[in-house]
C-alpha cells in the first residue's frame, strides 16, 4: 500500500478537538493498510496513536515547546523547521502523498512544492482566533497567504463540516473538496465496574440529579453561562450536583473561589482532566449534559460524545451547537442564564422527555454517519481520487 507522510504542526494534547481528529485520521489510514510516517512538533503527546505509525523526530527548538494558539513568530519558525524535515523525509522515501492537518497543511504545501510530492490539506476550523493586534497582524497575514497558496495547490482539501466548503469555494478549490464529519472521541465500552465507580464518586445521594459539563475554562466555551445558571437550578432543584470536567489546577482554584463567593461551591465538583474510560462512565450516569458554547460554527466533538452516551442534552442555541443539535435531540435555549437553567430543570423533572431526546440523539449520529467506519470510507474515497489523478 502507498506510504503516507502525515503532518501536524500543532502540539497534540488529549483534550483538544484537533488532537482527536489526528487520532481518527491515523487510525483510519492504518486500517486502510497505508504505511504512515507521522511528523509532529516536539513535546506532543498524541493520544492512542495506533500501532504501525512511525514518528519522525523533531528537534526541540528554544522557546517553542509551548506554542500559543494562532500565528506567531515561534510557530512560523517551527513550521519552517518541520518543512525542512518533511523535505528530507520525501528525499529518503517515495511518499505517494502527504497529508497535512490545519497548520500542518502549510508545512506539506511548502515541502510538496519543493519535492513535487502531492499533498492533501485538511482544515478543521478547530481554532477561532481573536482579533490580531500589533505585530501579530503581520504573522496572521503571512499565515493567511501561505494557507491560501497551500489550499489552492493541494491535490484535495478536506473539511470537517459543510461550513468549510464556503472557504474552499472562495479559493476555487471546491471541485477538490471533501467533507469528512467529525466522529465521537470516546469509543470505549463502559463496563459495569466503571459505571458503579462513577456513581460512587460523583453521586453523594441516590436522589441527586447529576448535571455534567465538559470543557475548558474560557469564555469561548461559554462556561460563564453555565456557572451563572447554577443558582437558578439550585433554587428549583436543591439536590442538583454539578460536575465540570477539564482545566488545570490554577483554573480550578479560580473557579472554586468564585463559586465559594456565590455560596454554591459545595454543589460543584471539579475532577480535572480525567481518562476517557472514566469520562465515558460519567457521561452515562449523568442525568443532564450541558453544552453552553457560544462562539464558533463547528460542532464540538464533546457534543458528539454527549449524543453517543445516551444522556439528554441542554445546549445554548448558537451556531456551533446547531451544527449537530436541534429541538429534535436536545433542549435548546437562548444563551441566558435563567433560560439555560430552565432547560436543565425541565430535563431533571421530565425523564420521559430526556429518554426520547437521548434516543433521537443516537439516531442523529447514525443518520449523519458519524462512525469510525464511515470516517474511514470517506477518507479512502478522498485518497483514491488523489492517487488516481496524480
Amino acid at each position: 500500500m502507498p506510504r503516507i507522510l502525515f503532518v501536524t504542526s500543532t502540539p497534540l494534547a488529549p483534550w483538544r478537538g484537533a488532537s482527536h481528529r489526528v487520532r481518527h485520521d491515523l487510525a483510519a489510514l492504518i486500517a486502510l493498510g497505508h504505511t504512515v510516517d507521522f511528523l509532529a512538533p516536539p513535546g506532543s503527546a498524541a493520544p492512542d496513536v495506533p500501532p504501525g505509525v512511525r514518528s519522525l523526530s523533531t528537534p526541540l527548538l528554544p522557546f517553542c515547546r509551548n506554542l500559543p494558539p494562532g500565528p506567531s513568530l515561534r510557530r512560523f519558525v517551527t513550521d519552517v523547521v518541520m518543512a525542512a524535515i518533511a523535505v528530507a523525509a520525501c528525499n529518503r522515501h517515495a511518499y505517494a502523498l502527504m497529508h497535512g492537518i490545519d497548520d500542518g497543511g502549510i508545512v506539506t504545501g511548502l515541502a510538496g512544492r519543493l519535492t513535487k510530492t502531492p499533498w492533501v490539506y485538511e482544515r478543521t476550523g478547530d481554532f477561532v482566533p481573536e482579533r490580531p493586534r500589533g505585530l501579530s497582524r503581520f504573522w496572521h497575514a503571512v499565515h493567511r497567504l501561505l494557507e491560501r497558496r497551500a489550499l489552492r495547490h493541494a491535490s484535495a482539501v478536506i473539511g470537517n463540516d459543510t461550513g468549510m466548503v464556503e472557504l474552499f469555494s472562495r479559493l476555487n478549490c471546491r471541485s477538490r473538496a471533501c467533507v469528512i464529519p467529525d466522529i465521537p472521541a470516546i469509543d470505549e465500552e463502559i463496563s459495569t465496574a466503571a459505571r458503579n465507580l462513577a456513581m460512587a464518586r460523583y453521586r453523594t445521594s441516590p436522589d441527586q440529579k447529576l448535571i455534567t459539563c465538559v470543557g475548558s475554562y474560557t469564555r469561548f466555551q461559554g462556561l460563564d453561562l453555565f456557572f451563572n445558571a447554577m443558582p437558578h437550578v439550585l433554587s428549583a432543584c436543591p439536590h442538583a450536583r454539578f460536575v465540570v470536567v477539564g482545566g488545570d489546577t490554577a483554573e480550578i482554584r479560580r473557579m472554586n473561589e468564585a463559586l465559594d463567593r456565590a455560596g454554591i461551591a459545595d454543589s460543584v465538583c471539579f475532577p480535572g482532566r480525567i481518562e476517557t474510560v472514566e469520562l465515558a462512565a460519567l457521561l452515562s450516569v449523568s442525568d443532564v449534559l450541558v453544552s453552553p458554547r457560544r462562539a464558533g460554527v463547528t460542532a464540538p466533538i464533546k457534543v458528539l460524545d454527549y449524543l453517543k452516551s445516551g444522556t439528554p442534552i441542554v445546549a445554548a442555541d448558537t451556531p456551533a451547537n446547531r451544527a449537530i443539535l436541534s429541538a429534535e435531540n436536545a433542549v435548546m435555549t437562548r444563551p441566558i442564564p435563567a433560560e439555560f437553567a430552565e432547560g436543565i430543570v425541565r430535563l431533571c423533572e421530565s425523564p420521559h422527555l430526556g429518554a426520547e431526546l437521548a434516543r433521537q440523539g443516537r439516531e442523529t449520529l447514525r443518520r449523519e454517519r458519524r462512525s469510525p467506519q464511515a470516517f474511514r470510507q470517506a477518507l479512502d474515497h478522498c485518497y483514491a481520487y488523489v492517487l488516481s489523478t496524480t
